[in-house]
């Protein structure tokens, strides 16, 4: 499994140094299901009803963090920015951050529904090591 992890993030790298920006989100997208598909063990009916659920949990969450980014590049000019005006940013970003809370415990709601909590546990590991993989890929890349 441990062969096959590196391979996948072989391809992972290899893409990265590839692919357009626009094309980078898909990219990783597919290296995610395949990291799942490998280390959650789904039933082919689990899986049916997870991707779904799952791919609109992800779409959403990638824009939340899109909006996010954003206004961090808007505090790139603090410095001429009010206190009036950076208390309407940091409510901006206090609403958005709620928002993605809020969309992870909806998550959690419905794949309660259909999958049991250890899976759904071992789905938020496999989250956690699928990103500290991409980001140690994408430092490493950076760095070459």
């Amino acid at each position: 499994m441990k062969l096959q992890t590196t391979i996948l993030f072989l391809f992972f790298g290899i893409f990265l140094g590839i692919a357009q920006k626009g094309q980078n989100k898909e990219k990783i997208k597919k290296l995610k299901i395949a990291y799942f598909t490998e280390n959650l063990d789904f039933t082919e009916k689990e899986a049916q009803l997870f991707w779904p659920v799952y791919n609109t949990f992800d779409d959403k969450n990638f824009e939340l963090r899109e909006r996010l980014n954003t206004i961090k590049k808007e505090l790139k000019y603090m410095d001429d920015m009010s206190d009036a005006e950076a208390s309407k940013v940091l409510d901006r970003i206090q609403v958005i951050e709620k928002q993605v809370y809020e969309n992870k415990v909806n998550l959690t709601k419905k794949l309660r529904a259909f999958l049991p909590a250890r899976k759904i546990i071992l789905l938020k590991k496999a989250e956690r090591d699928f990103n500290r993989k991409l980001m140690k890929e994408f430092r490493k890349r950076r760095r070459e």
